[in-house]
């Protein structure tokens, strides 16, 4: 084979498109292929795309059309799209961007990106490496773990199911020893994906395995908070929630999208759950794991969304107080059950739909975080900057990439108290940049909606 080719992948969406981009570039890397980390030195470049709702979409194409231009006199011989976008309008893609991108592939296709990269620069080799770990692109202290694909429900807005197929788990000795794996790298937060956690193993054991799951990665060394993301509220099960409520690794953390709470929304949305049932599970959460950190995500202007209906989200969000929310305008997307829905709303009472819910959701933030000032708290630290000596951290109730975060302001000659590995405390200058992927005890000195201010104020182990 020629000499190394660079190759660059631009990953768009959520975490579970994440997942792929790094399984790509571990098979690309394994086989010669050198990982670069500006588009326009690589020979290659790789679109990951989202086709989620249209925003996502949207992007997509403008990022795929930006890399196209990489080919105009520079290096790049070759644009490859793949992802959920490429999967979902695989012919239409074709026929739209036959001059933008050189190779349209679909996510079943992902697993050759090596043999498919090497017949776009025409190359021949006589082995492949198939199997190989991924390439994290996430910071060395966390990674993101994916325990299944797909999604067996049908809920009338989403277009998953018909992207990514039906629901299908990864083998649970599998997922430990990728774990371990991690752990040994240096990952002390394992945040875990999927499209729907709660079910997981459902497909390979007869049922769901979850919390037998959640034993074995709490048992890795090494590995110290856990996050379960995309959690469906109509399964958490009485295991679940011990769990919880027993296991230290486990963030007092639940992410839960929810969607909506009108009973009639539910129903037309097809969401196997009512306001009642999830009322009740709120209230156990709180009850079982006193100061857990609820996130959740709503759709405002689903077709028939009435005004009542819209208030009587409002005042649950008022009354619940989510730590974090997210908000989204409902996105009329072909294929889907909702698409056929009569009862479609205006674009601008929608719009107004979700400037009142974000208001709402940015007071409540900023209030719950200014009930923090002045405690005590333990932080990840995520990153440092040299030039201000300043840290970002997160709370086990924020998760990376889509919660808040604390900046905590040091100062040189700050004396900071160490743990070392094994649990012995020295009193060793500290530099920012050192303190990064571990966890400190803070004193929180001030407040924002999505930001606070915090001070270190004892151990960093």
């Amino acid at each position: 084979m020629a000499d190394n080719a660079n190759v660059h992948v631009i990953s768009l969406g959520c975490p579970k498109n994440t997942v792929d981009s790094e399984r790509m570039l571990g098979l690309l890397g394994a086989n010669e292929y050198v990982i670069t980390a500006e588009p326009e030195d690589a020979d290659i470049v790789i679109v990951n795309t989202c086709g989620f709702i249209e925003p996502a979409k949207e992007e997509s194409i403008e990022t795929i059309l930006e890399a196209s231009k990489l080919k105009q006199g520079g290096r790049c011989k070759g644009v490859v799209v793949t992802g959920c976008l490429s999967t979902r309008y695989e012919e239409e893609l074709k026929e739209e961007l036959s001059g933008d991108a050189d190779l349209i592939l679909t996510l079943r296709e992902e697993r050759d990106i090596v043999r498919h990269v090497d017949q776009l620069l025409g190359r021949t080799r006589g082995h492949y490496v198939d199997v190989a770990p991924r390439t994290s692109l996430t910071p060395k202290h966390w990674s993101y773990l994916r325990i299944s694909d797909g999604c067996d429900h049908k809920c009338a807005f989403c277009a998953i199911p018909t992207i990514r197929g039906r629901h299908v788990s990864e083998p649970m000795e599998e997922l430990v020893a990728e774990a371990q794996r991690l752990a040994t790298a240096g990952v002390r937060e394992l945040v875990l994906v999927a499209q729907d956690s709660v079910r997981y193993g459902a497909d390979l054991y007869g049922k769901a395995q979850l919390v037998p799951l959640l034993e074995q990665l709490a048992a890795v060394d090494g590995i110290d908070w856990m996050r379960l993301m995309y959690t469906y509220p109509a399964f958490w099960t009485e295991p679940m929630l011990q769990f919880y409520a027993d296991q230290p690794k486990m963030c007092k953390y639940v992410d839960m999208p929810l969607q909506h709470i009108a009973d009639p929304v539910l129903v037309r949305m097809k969401r196997a759950t009512t306001k009642k049932k999830t009322l009740d599970l709120l209230d156990t959460l709180r009850q079982r794991m006193p100061g857990v950190g609820l996130r959740s995500s709503f759709i405002v202007g689903f077709p028939g969304e009435s005004d009542a209906d819209f208030e009587e989200l409002l005042n649950f969000v008022e009354s619940t107080r989510f730590d974090n929310a997210t908000c989204f305008l409902y996105s009329d997307e072909e294929g889907t059950p909702a698409f056929e829905l009569d009862g479609k709303l205006p674009a601008h009472v929608v719009r107004e739909r979700y400037r009142r819910f974000t208001e709402v959701q940015e007071r409540i933030s900023g209030e719950i975080n200014h009930a923090l000032v002045g405690t005590r708290q333990t932080v990840l630290i995520d990153a440092a900057d040299e030039m201000s000596n300043a840290l970002t951290a997160r709370l086990q109730r924020d998760a990376p990439e889509i919660d808040g975060h604390v900046l905590i302001e040091t100062e040189p000659e700050e004396g900071l108290l160490q743990i070392d590995g094994s649990g012995s405390a020295g009193a060793k200058m500290a530099q920012p940049a050192g303190l990064v992927g571990r966890f400190a005890e803070v004193e929180i000195t001030g407040a924002y909606p999505y930001e606070l201010m915090a001070r270190l104020s004892g151990e960093i182990w």
